[in-house]
């Protein structure tokens, strides 16, 4: 508590009216990098609507036993959100954050949002995605806005009271270190204009606080030595890319992929020895290609060539095409010969019966047996009758998309295309959670597609200025 400053929402009589309220169910402690990185995604993207998650730690009060909340990182989402259907952002990435939060041992604590022009309170798409997905009584929605008079903020939490998503909580700026000055100063990076701190710098006369051996709240910063006067440079925030993932880097070339020094030119023979002179030009560089050349370990070298090899290859070339005519004359003859036909270039009086051939005789009807049909992937039914539907759905939206184009319909038949769409996004979804881990290629590959279909179609959308339905 030392180290944190208690921000309260701003009440709208005036700011004056505001009193400390930070002893409320699982307070929400906000590390000042976790701050500055929200704030930055907002700052890159101030009039398109911005997500992400918060992560961090669950910790309890030995003494009190009191649950509290440390956000000390953000997974952001570099994508650009059109419209308002965050339950469908959450749905497609859900098991790309938690693969994050297993890679960061980090707990989900809640998560931000923004949607420009809109107030500052949850819509009923963002309650509908809160009450879904973060069923924890200590998870958080944070909601973040650019303003004319601002940057605005508010933490919401869902509970009993029908005017939770309206309610601002308060809650605490965990400070790190270097934050608190001589005299007990502290430096704050909210810059939310809809809150105001309760009591954020200590008189001038008290000394400054000295760190406890033991804190309650224990980060990364209280194992750190002392920072120095040169400001360190703040590790960037993760960011979190679902469609595109990361490219490998390259891999060393092998030992014989690398490029062999040249030996020495050979010494000038004694001129006593009647042999011929040497050359003596340089020996030339090797030339060099667009991709190394790769030799095994046991080739020395290149093999001297033999004078009969084009022979040899013109004789290979010969007996190749001679047996592959002979196969094909077989093949021909044995199986695609129709019965009694007659043999051409006057074949027909071959000896031992080869000019003719009998057909086959014909099974009775009794006999025959139907060809077994396939099976059809009963697990997979729903999934792949969902799938179709969606494609039907998207073709469909692209058809009145041209319509639209050409003005021969209106707003209303555009939408209606598009809320087809969403309604069978939602129901593919929740199978294709229940699928994914038993996907083959083929579907895999489909399920990506669907994925950059539907984003097209919400781009398409919102460049048209269309109320959405």
């Amino acid at each position: 508590m030392d180290r944190a400053i208690l921000w309260n929402p701003v009440k709208k009589e005036g700011a004056d009216a505001a009193r400390p309220s930070g002893r409320t169910p699982y307070p929400a402690f906000f590390q000042q990098e976790a701050v500055v990185a929200l704030q930055d995604h907002l700052k890159a993207s101030p009039q398109q609507a911005i997500f992400g998650f918060l992560a961090g730690t669950l910790y309890r009060d030995p003494d009190a036993g009191v649950l509290y909340a440390v956000i000390d990182k953000t997974l952001r989402l570099n994508q650009a959100i059109y419209g308002d259907k965050t339950e469908v952002v959450v749905a497609r990435l859900w098991d790309r954050m938690q693969e994050q939060l297993a890679r960061a041992s980090g707990r989900l604590l809640g998560w931000y949002h923004s949607h420009p022009g809109q107030g500052l309170s949850l819509t009923t798409h963002d309650i509908e995605t809160h009450v879904k997905f973060f069923t924890e009584p200590w998870q958080v929605a944070v909601l973040v806005s650019a303003e004319a008079e601002g940057v605005v903020g508010g933490f919401f939490r869902s509970g009993t009271s029908q005017a939770w998503a309206e309610t601002p909580l308060a809650f605490y700026e965990l400070l790190q270190p270097d934050s608190i000055r001589a005299g007990g100063k502290k430096r704050s990076f909210i810059m939310w204009k809809n809150y105001k701190a309760y009591n954020p710098v200590a008189p001038k006369h008290a000394p400054a606080p000295a760190p406890p051996p033991r804190p309650v709240i224990r980060t990364s910063a209280d194992d750190e030595a002392a920072p120095a006067r040169e400001t360190k440079p703040r590790p960037a925030a993760p960011v979190f890319v679902p469609d595109e993932p990361p490219t490998p880097p390259p891999q060393p070339l092998p030992p014989s992929a690398r490029p062999q020094p040249q030996p020495p030119p050979p010494p000038a023979p004694a001129p006593r020895r009647p042999a011929p002179a040497p050359s003596r030009e340089a020996p030339r560089a090797p030339r060099r290609t667009s991709a190394p050349s790769f030799r095994l370990l046991e080739q020395k070298g290149p093999a001297p060539r033999r004078r009969s090899r084009r022979g040899l290859w013109l004789t290979l070339l010969a007996l190749l095409l001679i047996g592959g005519g002979g196969a094909a004359a077989g093949y021909w003859y044995f199986f695609l010969r129709q019965p009694g036909a007659p043999l051409p270039f006057g074949l027909d009086s071959l000896p031992f019966g080869l000019g003719r051939r009998t057909p086959p005789p014909v099974a009775p009807p009794s006999v025959r047996r139907p060809a077994p049909v396939p099976r059809a992937d009963t697990a997979f039914a729903r999934f792949d009758r969902l799938s179709d539907t969606l494609s039907s759905a998207v073709r469909n939206y692209h058809d009145r998309a041209a319509l639209f184009a050409r003005r021969q319909i209106d707003c209303a038949g555009l939408a209606r295309g598009y809320a087809a769409i969403q309604t069978i996004w939602i129901d593919y979804n929740t199978e294709r959670k229940v699928r994914i881990a038993s996907f083959d290629p083929r579907r895999a590959a489909r399920d990506q597609g669907l994925y950059a279909s539907v984003d097209s179609v919400d781009g398409q959308f919102e460049q048209s200025h269309c109320q959405r339905p």
